[in-house]
């Protein structure tokens, strides 16, 4: 057993824990994978089990096309996974979570924008949203998904509308710390909206978003 499965599976197994104590996502959804250096392979959520329930008994690797090497079934997302590692070799990890407040501003707006100064920090980008016809991205939606990414190269994440979250980085545990993150910020911005909605229910949603918007940079910008 190599050094860098080892480390892989270390990555999965850690980050499968923290986003099951998170609360980010509940019962068996969400999926998870880590790339396996040097190999074409990655670890991947085996269907059914939730991010709890993934323990060294029950990994499942698969090659990025989605065919088993080890394991049971995989998730039904090895299609989008596998297809990250392939076009992206820097991503070692991708965290994907059904996150309430993520999955409502998909619902309801192009992106999240970046309302707090700690996910301006981190994130860099507004969280963009990807409308995919499909419960798990197919080969024919994929290049949906790779627009949004080449059109930003340092995005962390997207969010599939109506579905969730895709949080990428070096490690697993990386990716759903950002996920983490988005939903905290999904949640600010969608209660001050909702806020902004109660005080002045007679303008549009874009209205409050960019009253919003612009008391925040009031907020922030230096006084002198």
């Amino acid at each position: 057993m190599n050094t860098a499965f080892l480390n892989a599976k270390n990555d999965f197994l850690a980050a499968a824990k923290r986003t099951y104590e998170s609360g980010i996502q509940t019962g068996t959804g969400g999926n998870l994978s880590v790339r396996i250096p040097g190999e074409n392979l990655m670890i991947v959520k085996p269907s059914g089990f939730s991010y709890g329930q993934c323990t060294e008994d029950n990994l499942c690797i698969t090659d990025f096309d989605g065919n088993v090497v080890m394991g049971g079934k995989p998730t039904r997302e090895s299609t989008l996974h596998g297809n990250l590692y392939k076009r992206y070799p820097q991503i070692g990890g991708i965290v994907h979570t059904h996150s309430p407040y993520a999955i409502l501003n998909s619902l309801n707006f192009s992106q999240v924008d970046l309302v707090t100064m700690h996910s301006e920090l981190k994130l860099k980008y507004p969280i963009p949203v990807v409308d995919v016809a499909t419960q798990a991205v197919t080969e024919e939606e994929l290049p949906k998904v790779f627009e949004v990414i080449d059109k930003n190269p340092g995005l962390l994440a997207l969010i599939l509308k109506g579905h969730g979250i895709v949080t990428m980085d070096k490690t697993a545990v990386k990716a759903g710390q950002t996920a983490e993150l988005i939903e905290e910020t999904s949640m600010i911005n969608w209660e001050q909206l909702k806020n902004f909605n109660t005080r002045s229910h007679e303008r549009s949603d874009e209205t409050y978003k960019t009253l919003y918007i612009s008391d925040l940079i009031s907020i922030h910008a230096p006084t002198r």
